[in-house]
Parts: C-alpha cells; structure tokens; sequence
C-alpha cells in the first residue's frame, strides 16, 4: 500500500484598502492606520520598512500583526512619519510586498482658550 502526501503551498498574498494605493496626505497630529491582511502557507513572516530602515515601534508609532494581519498604527503623526512605508510579506515559497506612501504637512495645535471669569481685586 502506497500513501501519498499531498503538500499545499501558497505564495504570500497582501490586501489591503483600495484608497491606500495612492499617496496619503495627513495633517500633522492626525492618526492613521494601515490595515492589511495576510494570506500564505506556511503563514509568511511580515515586517515593515519606512524609507528602507527597519521600522520598531515607538511611543507614536504600533504595530500589531497576527498570522494572518498586520496593523500599522501613527497615533499623533508628525512630519517625521512622512515617507515610504513597505512591508514584506515572506514564505518559504516567495514574498510578497505592499508599499505606502505617507506625507504629513504641517504641526496641528490644539488651542484652549480660558474662560476664567474670576476678577482680580487690587
């Protein structure tokens, strides 16, 4: 009796939003979130650039990735974000990538106005 095993593989797909095809413009102070999802067996290893250099989260700057997502996450986006994000999506079959391009113009200031209607005796 023979036994035949049957190996399914399967190149490392990303999809994501159709309007972050084209480059993203935000103002400064803006959140913004790429969520993508992530298809490939074996479940491909991702991970993100941003102008070519490794990307490591920071106090303004997440990433959350599950074995079939990944979520980049700017909570207060400042001009320093500005750039071409790309992540990789890599199998022992091939890879896939998925490029983003960010710009943030200008500082967003938050202005509070006091009210006090105390007045001041001399």
């Amino acid at each position: 009796m023979f036994h035949k095993f049957v190996f399914v593989t399967a190149v490392p797909t990303i999809t994501y939003d159709d309007k972050l095809k084209s480059p993203q413009s935000l103002r400064g102070g803006q959140k913004f979130v790429i969520e993508t999802t992530i298809g490939g067996v074996p479940t491909p290893k991702t991970s993100w650039t941003r102008n070519g250099q490794p990307l490591t989260p920071s106090g303004q700057l997440s990433i959350d990735v599950t074995p079939t997502s990944s979520k980049l996450t700017i909570s207060d986006a400042s001009t320093d974000h500005t750039g071409s994000y790309i992540l990789k999506a890599e199998n022992a079959v091939g890879s896939a990538t998925a490029e983003f391009t960010i710009t943030i113009k200008g500082c967003y200031f938050r202005y509070y106005h006091s009210t006090n209607t105390e007045q001041l005796n001399g």
